[in-house]
């Protein structure tokens, strides 16, 4: 969390305000500086001299997308962003229009803009990553993530994943949270989305038809386009850039219940880390 609708309902709000604006300064917060002291490197993953350096005075000329990843496209070079668990940003004239008290206490590097604004990574839990690179097609995570899931090879990619050796004898859950097998999935739209084609989370891809797996492929479009369209998904933290909230927590049919909608106990098991909502009944293995 967030994943691909709440990276891109960001990318959409931060768009509209950050677009032809120049970096003219940035600052960190006492735990990103000591962390760096310490070599843990907090949120911003290389040294803070060398990020600083690639960013400032440079123009955002464009926001961009790949899977749960958010990328600034400079006029050379990009800032990419990972927000983990519980980053966000907020773009402000001053700080105190942060509302929301976790992320005003959690803010970790601020962003001055040349018209007098700061753009503000915040992130509670810390989990987020920033970093300043070169070349975003080199970006190592991004050389391994399947096509982006609107795109006309995706399903093609999915299915023949799907078929391989490596990946057809483990759970499908397990394998909808691979960003290589699947791009821009994460917990909670992998449970609701077995749920809604009423898949066992458990169910390996060589007990699956074709057809089947078409169908889960569609429905896993369809739920992110949804969700992109109802502002994401606000579960705990996640928040828009202008400190709104999602709406597509409404219309979760699984994940978080303690009834599935026909009524029946849901259950909650780990795989691969991950807690994973389910109903028994409706979701029964073949």
């Amino acid at each position: 969390m967030p994943e691909l609708p709440e990276v891109e309902n960001i990318k959409l709000g931060l768009e509209e305000r950050v677009i032809n604006k120049k970096i003219i300064g940035v600052s960190y917060s006492e735990i990103v500086k000591s962390g760096h002291n310490s070599k843990k490197l907090p949120i911003v993953k290389q040294d803070l001299l060398e990020f600083s350096n690639g960013v400032l005075e440079k123009k955002i000329e464009k926001l961009s997308r790949r899977g749960k990843y958010l990328y600034f496209i400079l006029n050379d070079g990009y800032i990419v962003t990972h927000f983990g668990m519980t980053g966000a940003f907020f773009i402000v004239r001053d700080l105190a229009e942060i509302t929301n008290h976790n992320y005003y206490k959690h803010r970790h590097v601020i962003f001055d803009l040349d018209t007098n604004e700061k753009l503000v990574f915040s992130d509670i839990r810390r989990f987020g990553e920033l970093r300043y690179v070169d070349e975003v097609d080199r970006f190592k995570p991004f050389i391994s993530l399947a096509p982006e899931p609107f795109s006309k090879n995706a399903e093609g990619y999915f299915l023949a994943k799907l078929d391989e050796k490596k990946y057809n004898s483990q759970p499908i859950k397990s394998l909808l949270l691979e960003g290589n097998v699947f791009c821009g999935c994460g917990n909670i739209y992998a449970c609701e989305v077995l749920y809604r084609q009423k898949l066992n989370p458990l169910i390996e891809p060589n007990e699956l038809t074709k057809n089947e797996k078409k169908k889960l492929f569609k429905a896993l479009v369809d739920i992110l386009d949804f969700a992109i369209k109802e502002g994401g998904s606000t579960i705990s933290d996640y928040v828009h850039s202008d400190g709104g909230e999602g709406n597509m927590q409404n219309f979760h049919q699984i994940y978080g219940k303690k009834l599935c909608p026909l009524g029946h106990k849901v259950e909650n098991i780990v795989i691969k880390g991950r807690a994973s909502h389910f109903c028994p009944i409706c979701q029964k293995r073949k």
